[in-house]
């Protein structure tokens, strides 16, 4: 299967389109949050039975994460990864994160206190990555947004300029020599650069096993980190409920203390496998995770 096949099955749905957003950002500033939240409820339980084939995706990635728990409560986890994310959609999209509170789990503001200079902010699509973002700028300073751009140019836009607004910079995958050359200089010059890392395809690639599966982690930020000698650091933004937040960072810790690019990343799938351990119903791969098969 071709490495763009893959990357349209990630947005195949079409939900994820500059109108959607566009009519979203403006009813989110006309209620407050608890109605927002009971109208995302009611879209969202709409669109799992609108969309049986991403309902049963969803349910099939947590079946395989979980194979030891009843099918039953992988399904009741599965129709909560819906709730979840579209309060989370909520919670980003409204105006200056009115209400939310991210509090740094135990251990995670020493460390944060300790990324003033280079480092390379591992995350995953779990939790709320943009809320997260806007977290650690405030926490550590602004940084660099690197992932694949959005299928939809608007959409695309309103993240860039939404981040923009707090300092960050937005790189996409595939940005060619001369971007990664201008990231290179930004990790030695100590600025930090935040990728996530759970979904990759092409030759930006390596494998790792996440939840006792084989998956494809990007080997980017391995590689970066062993260019610059700056730090690999795991990180996840997850919601506890009512636009409350807990920020999980894992220990620092370089590539070249590793063994290479393969062993570091199997160190940040290892953290991701235990924070989806507490949190299985805030993992959001709308499609199939673990293919099997061409």
């Amino acid at each position: 299967m071709s490495a763009d096949r893959v990357y349209k099955d990630w947005q195949a749905t079409g939900f994820n389109n500059r109108w959607v957003f566009r009519l979203a950002h403006w009813v989110c500033g006309l209620f407050p949050r608890p109605a927002l939240y009971t109208i995302s409820d009611s879209v969202m339980e709409w669109f799992q039975g609108a969309n049986t084939a991403v309902a049963g995706a969803v349910a099939d990635n947590l079946a395989k994460a979980f194979p030891e728990r009843p099918q039953a409560e992988v399904e009741a986890h599965a129709g909560r990864t819906f709730q979840n994310y579209g309060r989370g959609v909520v919670d980003y999209l409204t105006t200056d994160g009115q209400g939310r509170e991210v509090v740094p789990s135990e251990g995670a503001l020493g460390t944060m206190s300790s990324l003033q200079g280079g480092a390379i902010l591992v995350t995953a699509h779990m939790g709320n990555w943009e809320v997260g973002g806007e977290f650690l700028g405030r926490a550590v300073g602004p940084h660099t947004m690197v992932g694949f751009p959005e299928r939809d140019a608007g959409v695309e836009a309103f993240r860039q300029s939404k981040r923009g607004a707090s300092g960050h910079t937005t790189l996409s995958v595939g940005m060619g020599l001369e971007g990664m050359l201008r990231l290179r200089r930004a990790l030695e010059s100590g600025e930090r650069m935040v990728v996530l890392a759970d979904r990759a395809v092409g030759k930006d690639c390596v494998e790792v096993v996440f939840r006792g599966r084989p998956s494809n982690f990007l080997r980017s930020p391995a590689v970066f980190s062993h260019l610059t000698g700056v730090p690999l650091v795991p990180v996840a933004v997850m919601c506890d409920g009512s636009g409350r937040y807990s920020a999980w960072v894992g220990s620092p810790f370089r590539t070249a203390d590793c063994g290479g690019p393969e062993a570091a990343m199997q160190k940040v799938a290892d953290f991701f496998s235990g924070v989806l351990e507490r949190y299985p119903d805030q993992w959001y791969n709308f499609f199939r995770y673990w293919r099997e098969g061409p």
